[in-house]
């Protein structure tokens, strides 16, 4: 159903029997996702070094609730309620501590999308890296920013789901703490990337569905 990413292991197959789906047509939502982690400095600790902040957001902070019901972080076990759920935008969490892990993300889409929910994974980083991969465990004054680019791809969405959401005028999400550091991206490498492998991918199939007909 989804794009690059599995789909919740213990999420529930969304009833689509009253879905029309739209044949041969696909609906693309960009998101980016990721920490943004500050040094605390004179305040830092031994077990509080650092300020994070984990989160899912619009590649221009735009607003996602109306594909996005809830986003649920799921932290480290020793964070006090570990799972957090947001419902609306900001989906941010925001945390001190000293250690990095990762940090688990499950989207939950708009029920008339007919779509089951997709994990991914941020992980959590503290400390810039050097040129040769080697953790740089010096304090910086900069924020340590690990976000990844993700395209949530729709194949034959639901026809009124497909309508909605084309008709959608965008609007901004509420702005954070993080959101000048964040700014824009420019995801050209990582778009043309995906556009590749889409095109491959078309490749594989139109050679299958030729083969199938071979047989028939």
């Amino acid at each position: 159903t989804m794009a690059e990413d599995k789909p919740a292991e213990e999420a529930k197959t969304p009833d689509d029997s009253n879905l029309k789906r739209k044949k041969d047509t696909e609906l693309v939502v960009p998101i980016c996702y990721g920490t943004c982690a500050y040094w605390l400095g004179k305040k830092a600790d031994e077990y509080h070094s650092h300020k994070w902040t984990v989160y899912l957001r619009g590649p221009e902070n735009e607003d996602l609730s109306h594909v996005i019901s809830k986003v649920v972080f799921n932290l480290h076990p020793s964070f006090k309620e570990a799972q957090r759920t947001l419902e609306k935008p900001p989906y941010e969490v925001t945390e001190t501590g000293w250690g990095e892990f990762e940090i688990g993300i499950t989207v939950h889409f708009s029920d008339d999308s007919g779509e089951k929910s997709v994990d991914l994974s941020a992980p959590l980083k503290l400390y810039e890296e050097s040129a040769d991969g080697k953790q740089e465990k010096k304090e910086q004054k900069k924020p340590v920013i690990k976000e990844k680019y993700e395209e949530m791809v729709f194949h034959e969405p639901d026809e009124s789901f497909l309508k909605r959401v084309k008709s959608h005028k965008t609007k901004q999400a509420p702005t954070t703490e993080i959101t000048p550091v964040l700014g824009k991206r420019d995801d050209t490498d990582e778009l043309l990337r995906i556009a590749t492998a889409r095109k491959v991918v078309a490749e594989r199939v139109s050679v299958l569905k030729a083969q199938l007909d071979a047989l028939t």
